[in-house]
């Protein structure tokens, strides 16, 4: 946004240094990114954040300049006769939709000569990057230059029936707008009209049959309030983007209108001639009542680190703009602040606060932490849970991936647990109920990736899932993880697709790792296949599910091959039983391992072997490990072949044979009493 320095000098005295003027707004928030010279004049870029459509003009950075130099302010004159006929013999205005247009007004000047702009405007325009038209549509845009209020000028007798109605547009009704370009409305698109037909696209851009030319006679100026929302839709809908929608998107002054339309007739008046019809027509609902912000001195030094009197305080929200009166001294010094209608930006203690740093210095705050005393208990147990539960599984292999919490219904009734609640402006069909589990975005995931050529993929996720309940909705705290594979291996030493039996393990490894004994019980249920599910166990506590994605499942979640395992686990209650790591000393002593191998039943899980094993005390037993579990030929049919390793060792001495040598009798009786197994 490009504004020379002397145009904003003509309403406050500029230091005659650009440079120095340029560091005082980049410093206070009105960045200016470059500076160039055109026609011996400095021309700066002003980079103005999307919150500050009060600075998107000369006069307002005129304010921002008074302010930084302690300079009065003096705003353009916009004084002028009222020597016409009154405004209502010449014209009317109708608001048919006043959500979308709470303010409507229009001034009205009969028998002026359009002809060029002086020089003078010219230069400006073009020093902004603006290009001349004609000296009505130069004077509007000199206008929104200056004060930043878009307006709109038509010539009055082109209108049908020389009337305004502000309305929505009619399905398929077309307007060709001052760019030549013929457009086709909906019923979502506000339009100003004539008697008869659309002559505008509100706050976006006028129409070509309607607009000011140099036979125009009589001109109407328009000066509204348009709905921000409705002009950033519009505007995007249309692939048009103008001065006008993009301070009318960021929000512009209620009083806006009065100010510019006074402005812009007093400079057509002198331009061209003709007679300023006597009063305006104001269509407007009732104006927004914004409240005093309550700020507290003492609030605003804790804040920001640095002193500031509280009498500078007040100097440099008056001079910004805002009202400001002394309520409370006993509790310190605090001030009711009224903010201005022109400062959509500010609503609470911390704008104004932020209003009063930035002038006064935002190179001055200290940058030392300050000193505080953490509190006692540390961090909280759910916080801790979630981050070693992060660790753990990046140490299984899978790579962490995060969602938002609203996901798409399709996903909810492919996987989902129960109903989900549906938002009430939801950002998209596909964003538009709360998750009931981790799943469903994670296939989601996959399915993406699967699109773009991974063939294997290991996902997780820590969460938070939304669930129905007796006294609303419940946030409850989640852990997710899956395994997929879609290809065989294709060179020798590759390994096999990972399949449930590697989930279940990495699960338990992670469990493991956080301190938890972990069993597994099999269990039916979607949307896993049946005889592929188990439900997991930790201390014997049911804490979630995990199996193999049914066909039905995967289809529903847009995976066309391959096969998808998947483990949830609800981290209700986890936290508190965390248990807190500890350090076991390493022996400096070879290990004693043995093995056995014994024949099962199938259907006996190697976790009810391992309780056995660990329930049997075995002095100096250290470690118990899984080697396989075989079943084919040479094991009798329903009889499975499973082989562990027990690791012995001390910590004060190497052990010798004769200190195991009873092992092999006590872990054979158990296994025979308790499950009928035999030692091969």
């Amino acid at each position: 946004m490009r504004f020379p320095l002397s145009w904003i000098g003509e309403y406050v005295d500029l230091p005659g240094d650009p440079a120095v003027a340029a560091e005082a707004f980049t410093l206070s928030g009105s960045e200016v990114e470059g500076m160039d010279s055109a026609e011996g004049e400095t021309v700066c870029e002003f980079g103005i954040t999307v919150n500050r459509p009060d600075c998107m003009n000369a006069f307002g950075l005129a304010r921002e300049a008074s302010v930084l130099f302690g300079r009065p302010l003096n705003p353009p004159p916009a004084d002028c006769p009222e020597e016409g006929p009154p405004i209502q013999d010449l014209t009317s205005v109708t608001v048919e939709a006043p959500d979308l247009c709470p303010r409507y007004a229009a001034r009205v000047i009969v028998g002026a000569r359009v002809g060029q702009s002086p020089p003078w405007m010219q230069k400006r325009l073009l020093q902004c990057g603006l290009r001349p038209i004609n000296a009505v549509v130069d004077a509007t845009n000199y206008v929104l230059l200056e004060l930043g209020h878009p307006l709109h000028a038509f010539d009055l007798d082109r209108l049908e029936g020389r009337r305004i109605v502000v309305r929505r547009a009619v399905e398929g009704e077309k307007i060709t707008t001052l760019d030549g370009v013929e457009r086709t409305l909906g019923v979502d698109h506000l339009v100003i009209a004539d008697a008869r037909r659309p002559v505008a696209l509100a706050g976006v851009m006028g129409g070509e049959d309607t607009g000011v030319t140099p036979v125009t006679r009589d001109v109407l100026l328009e000066g509204a309030v348009f709905d921000p929302v409705n002009v950033r839709w519009t505007s995007k809908r249309m692939a048009l983007h103008t001065d006008a929608s993009h301070r009318f998107e960021r929000g512009v002054d209620w009083r806006g209108p009065e100010t510019a339309l006074d402005r812009c007739a007093r400079l057509i008046l002198e331009i061209c001639g003709g007679k300023l019809a006597k009063g305006r027509v104001d269509v407007a609902a009732q104006a927004p009542v914004r409240p005093p912000v309550r700020l507290r001195h003492a609030r605003l030094e804790a804040l920001v680190g640095i002193r500031v009197p509280p009498r500078r305080c007040e100097e440099i929200l008056r001079c910004l703009g805002f009202g400001v009166e002394r309520v409370d001294e006993l509790a310190g010094v605090v001030w009711e602040v009224s903010v201005p209608s022109f400062r959509v930006d500010v609503s609470r203690e911390a704008d104004l606060i932020e209003e009063v740093v930035r002038i006064r210095g935002l190179s001055d705050l200290p940058s030392d932490l300050p000193q505080r005393v953490d509190p006692v208990g540390g961090r909280p147990a759910e916080l801790l849970l979630e981050e070693r539960l992060r660790d753990a599984f990046s140490a299984a292999g899978f790579r962490e991936v995060v969602h938002m919490s609203m996901t798409d219904p399709a996903l909810e009734a492919a996987v989902g647990e129960g109903p989900a609640r549906g938002l009430a402006n939801p950002l998209s069909p596909q964003a538009s109920v709360l998750r009931t589990t981790l799943l469903g975005p994670l296939c989601a995931a996959v399915a993406r990736n699967r699109a773009r050529g991974q063939r294997r993929l290991a996902l997780f996720e820590v969460g938070r899932v939304y669930l129905e309940g007796e006294n609303g909705l419940r946030e409850r705290p989640r852990a997710a993880a899956v395994l997929y594979a879609d290809d065989p291996p294709v060179r020798w030493g590759e390994p096999e697709p990972p399949g449930l039996l590697h989930l279940k393990g990495r699960v338990e490894t992670v469990l493991n790792r956080l301190g938890f004994r972990v069993s597994f019980v099999e269990e039916e249920g979607a949307p896993f296949h049946p005889g592929l599910r188990l439900t997991v166990l930790c201390e014997g506590r049911p804490v979630g599910r995990l199996g193999s994605l049914s066909g039905e499942a995967l289809e529903a979640v847009g995976i066309k091959s391959g096969a998808l395992h998947a483990a949830e686990l609800n981290l209700d209650g986890f936290g508190e039983s965390l248990p807190d790591p500890s350090f076991h000393p390493f022996s400096r002593f070879p290990a004693v391992i043995r093995d056995f191998t014994f024949l099962l039943e199938s259907g006996i899980p190697w976790g009810r072997v391992e309780s056995l094993l660990l329930a049997l005390d075995l002095p100096l037993l250290s470690q118990v490990r899984f080697v396989d579990a075989y079943e084919g030929k040479g094991i009798p049919p329903g009889r499975k072949a499973v082989t562990f390793s027990l690791v012995f060792q001390s910590m004060d001495r190497t052990l010798s044979d004769a200190d195991v040598a009873p092992v092999p009798d006590r872990v054979a009786g158990a296994l025979q009493e308790a499950f009928g197994a035999v030692l091969r």
